[in-house]
């Protein structure tokens, strides 16, 4: 059996699982609850969440479809993702084998599993794709090279973003450290599958289930189903289409909006920031972004203690942002060997 066939086995059996409908509103919405989450408001307090069986299997449905143009069968994969009262680590791990690759779940929580351990399952196990977040690969790859390691010559052959807002810049930084190819996927909280990319790496809106809006123009808080995220994006108009020639609009996820600042053309996002950065050279692909008191304060690393001990770079990106955004930033540059101190 094909991996194709495979996937598309799964995805009949789902929507048979759907046309059962054990229990349903008058207006025909779906009441079997299948997970219960939480997620952090802008106070930073717990919220719960609960999906509805439909939901969580159409949004294991997109997923799958995505992830197998990327994988196959022959993939050893590791999901580094959050599993504690989330819906990624349980998704992943789902869709990963619908494709019908093997999975190694290893979690965020580095108790059971800490990076030392991970370097060594990845060679044990001659694991071919990472599903992590950009930081996760970029320090991964960084304790590889402290180590002795050469992450370009380990099995890793394609590495998937999720669960952090990153540029293509920053991407192309995180893909060369392992020189493996690079994807990546969009969700939030409450729905784990929004977008997905495309091979020119557009990520196109789940539009075929998901109404997505964005409030006050092109730029500015993520809408779905009239919902309100508390996430800032762009949303590509109807009638501009992608190279790929898929008919999803093209979301761009900019982060969350209480982490970002007004500049002189609207709310400016520490993504935004992000594609300067790494327009440079001789930077690792880490990344570090937070707001004090109406100032980007950035944190990278570079390859070359050279570049650390010159200011020009430096002075370069924070030129660069202010003359690009008009926002302030203060920059930091330390050497990548650093980053773990320079980021604690």
């Amino acid at each position: 059996m094909t991996v194709t066939m495979s996937i598309a086995a799964h995805y009949e059996q789902f929507l048979e699982l759907l046309g059962r409908d054990p229990g349903s509103t008058p207006d025909g919405r779906d009441t079997v609850r299948a997970r219960y989450g939480e997620r952090v408001d802008p106070s930073g307090g717990s919220q719960p969440i609960v999906l509805m069986r439909d939901e969580w299997i159409r949004n294991q449905i997109d997923l799958t479809l995505a992830l197998g143009r990327l994988l196959t069968e022959d993939d050893v994969v590791v999901s580094a993702v959050p599993y504690e009262l989330s819906f990624i680590g349980a998704e992943v791990d789902r869709v990963i084998e619908m494709v019908g690759a093997s999975v190694i779940s290893v979690g965020t929580s580095g108790t059971i599993c800490p990076m030392p351990r991970l370097l060594g399952l990845i060679e044990q196990y001659e694991v071919t794709a990472l599903v992590c977040s950009p930081a996760f690969a970029a320090e991964l790859a960084s304790l590889a090279v402290s180590l002795g390691q050469r992450p370009p010559h380990s099995t890793i052959r394609m590495i998937v973003c999720v669960g952090e807002v990153c540029s293509t810049e920053r991407l192309e930084h995180v893909g060369a450290a392992w020189a493996a190819k690079t994807s990546a996927l969009y969700g939030t909280p409450s729905t784990p599958t929004v977008a997905v990319a495309c091979e020119h790496g557009a990520l196109h809106l789940c539009d075929h289930r998901l109404r997505a809006e964005v409030r006050d123009g092109p730029r500015g808080e993520l809408l779905l189903d009239g919902r309100p995220t508390g996430e800032l994006a762009e949303l590509w108009p109807a009638d501009r289409g992608c190279h790929c020639g898929a008919a999803g609009r093209v979301l761009v996820p900019l982060g969350r909006v209480a982490a970002a600042i007004p500049g002189p053309h609207g709310l400016v996002s520490a993504a935004d920031v992000e594609r300067i950065v790494f327009g440079h050279t001789g930077l690792a692909p880490h990344f570090a972004c937070d707001v004090r008191d109406g100032t980007f304060h950035v944190t990278c690393a570079a390859t070359d203690p050279e570049t650390v001990a010159d200011g020009a770079v430096r002075r370069s990106i924070r030129s660069g942002i202010a003359d690009a955004l008009g926002v302030a930033a203060e920059v930091t540059i330390v050497d990548v060997k650093d980053w773990s101190t320079a980021t604690t």
